[in-house]
């Protein structure tokens, strides 16, 4: 008897493993058959129209995983999104249906993928997803995926096409979850997408709100959008300026609103948009403007604007030689990137060669320096009370322009000629009625002509701008290029390195009002591609006939939903007495800025 207890034992051991391994098999049988996500209803499907994009709005019931293609049959350019888990064909065609026909969409057409429902979005022009990301439940309504589409060049879409294109014989990729596609780039350069496909690529946090860049789309329930930024700046300069008077730093704060108005037909729109800078020491850059107050309106491939505008043409990095319409707004900053608003008429057809525009400015805005409270000040002040016109007219001069853009093979072609005052002027030495002494501002008419091209080449761009001004003083030719290659997905993540590099020419040498005259540009732009956005670019400008150089750093990154900061830094390094910036070269600064979007 005492033998048979532990055989006992035994046996019920071996009933106890038979029996566990067997639930588990049971239970690894349910995991492998059960759904990983659960089936996704489409509720709604709405567009919206913006200044700057065309935007596509899926109103879904859980986070939808979908994948994006760009094709072209020859008749017509489309981008496909398949969605996964939506068997709702049928409601889906209702849908969109009533969603409006609107910006780059020409259609919007609903199929079925396989059991699932799949999005072909026919364009009127080549265009990209450029961003797309998804938005938490709020305000009543489900969970929305968003997408964004932008204009892009006829090379730049053949690119698209090309690298979502399914490899022969070989099965598509599998499908993602939402990703933030945007890869940002500086305003003086076109934006390049690189489509939301790898499998590889990280799923995203779903954001509370897009309220940062992304204002609330035009829908049926209003024709109207608000959004802006209220923003303080702080500036640090470690060097003392050459007068005793301005200090070693500065805080500002700026204002920016912008209020949309889009017709029912989408044929019509309004737009304002004021700015306004309060500065702390130098009352002189505290100033304000309005960047655009103008109606927009389209009748198929004819558009009109009337009224305060801000327009920028260019695709070089280190200088706007072509960009000649609006005036620089010099109190914001050195870098021509922040434009004064100008008053025109404009009128454009896109025909089949090409767009053709014409502008015609009834007003001119003067150029402003800071104050001598402030840094970048000139040695002595300047007189606007005196101020110098070669017209008649003065500041009421009519100036007009004409251009012409178009693409041909994988090149982008832009060639205008501009006929008015100069937006640079002359500084001349004077005296004011107590017998000071004062620099007075004097504008001259020129012609100007200007040539910009890029050429898009895979992952490798090359940029030109050239122009020849003429006026009753100094005619002369300058150019800029140069060229940009990026590396994608670095290391197998998301982030991209861009290497840039440019020439500077001026015929005028020496005798040149700029300091650009002969020099290299070389510059490296990092961007994270990640979901706050971040970026980075680090530049230098050496004067190839002196020892002047000039540094530049420009960071940002969002923080949470609605804040994004700024750090920029600038040097001034072996700078000449002769040369143009030698009355800057003490005006290195570091600067922060930090911005909540509304």
């Amino acid at each position: 008897m005492p033998q048979i207890k532990p055989q006992n034992k035994k046996k019920k051991k071996n009933r106890y493993n038979r029996i566990k391994n067997a639930l588990l098999m049971f239970v690894a049988v349910a995991l492998s058959v059960t759904p990983v996500q659960a089936e996704v209803t489409i509720i709604d499907v709405r567009t919206g129209l913006h200044p700057d994009k065309t935007r596509v709005v899926l109103e879904v019931s859980e986070i939808a995983y979908y994948r994006i293609t760009y094709t072209d049959n020859g008749n017509f350019k489309e981008i496909v999104v398949d969605l996964m888990e939506t068997p709702t064909r049928n409601e889906v065609v209702a849908l969109a249906k009533k969603a409006a026909v609107i910006g780059l969409l020409e259609k919007i057409i609903i199929e079925d993928n396989d059991g699932s429902v799949r999005l072909r979005i026919l364009l009127r022009k080549a265009a990209t997803i450029y961003n797309s990301f998804p938005l938490k439940p709020d305000h009543g309504l489900q969970y929305r995926q968003v997408f964004d589409l932008k204009a892009v060049s006829a090379a730049e879409w053949a690119r698209l096409v090309k690298l979502t294109a399914p490899a022969k014989n070989v099965e598509p990729p599998d499908p993602v979850e939402p990703v933030e596609t945007i890869v940002p780039v500086k305003s003086s350069a076109p934006e390049k997408s690189v489509p939301a496909l790898p499998p590889t690529l990280p799923q995203p946090q779903v954001m509370e709100n897009e309220t940062e860049f992304y204002d609330e789309m035009v829908t049926g329930d209003s024709n109207f959008t608000l959004s802006g930024y209220v923003e303080v700046e702080g500036r640090g300069f470690p060097q003392s300026s050459f007068s005793s008077t301005p200090k070693d730093w500065t805080v500002s704060f700026a204002l920016e609103p912008l209020l949309e108005y889009v017709s029912d037909t989408s044929s019509s729109q309004f737009m304002f948009r004021p700015f306004g800078r309060v500065d702390v020491n130098d009352r002189d850059r505290s100033h304000f403007d309005i960047r655009e107050l103008k109606w927009t309106g389209t009748m198929d491939r004819l558009q009109m604007t009337v009224g305060i505008d801000t327009v920028f043409w260019g695709v070089t990095e280190s200088n706007h030689l072509v960009d000649i319409l609006n005036q620089d707004d010099n109190l914001e900053d050195i870098d021509q990137e922040d434009k004064l608003g100008q008053p025109m008429v404009s009128v454009s057809y896109d025909s089949n060669f090409g767009v053709f525009s014409a502008y015609v400015m009834s007003y001119f805005r003067e150029l402003r320096f800071p104050g001598m409270k402030g840094r970048f000040s000139t040695p002595i002040p300047v007189d606007y009370d005196q101020t110098q016109y070669e017209a008649g007219s003065e500041e009421w001069h009519t100036d007009w322009a004409v251009r012409w853009a178009h693409v041909i093979g994988n090149v982008d072609v832009g060639l205008y000629h501009f006929r008015g005052t100069n937006r640079e002027p002359e500084l001349l030495l004077g005296t004011d009625g107590e017998g000071n002494a004062v620099l007075i501002p004097r504008y001259n008419l020129i012609g100007q002509t200007g040539l910009d091209l890029q050429g898009t080449f895979e992952d490798f761009l090359i940029k030109f701008e050239a122009i020849r001004q003429t006026s009753s003083g100094t005619d002369y030719w300058a150019m800029t290029g140069g060229f940009e290659y990026t590396l994608y997905g670095l290391g197998g993540g998301a982030s991209d390195i861009g290497l840039l590099a440019e020439y500077l020419y001026d015929d005028r040498g020496i005798q040149a009002t700029t300091p650009f005259e002969d020099d290299l540009f070389v510059a490296m732009r990092w961007a994270a591609n990640d979901i706050d956005s971040t970026e980075v670019l680090v530049g230098a400008i050496f004067d190839l006939n002196n020892s002047a150089k000039f540094l530049n750093f420009e960071g940002s990154r969002r923080i949470g939903d609605n804040w994004k900061v700024t750090l920029d830094a600038r040097f001034f390094l072996g700078i000449p007495m002769a040369d143009p910036l030698f009355l800057q070269s003490r005006d290195d600064f570091f600067q922060i800025r930090l911005a909540r979007y509304f």
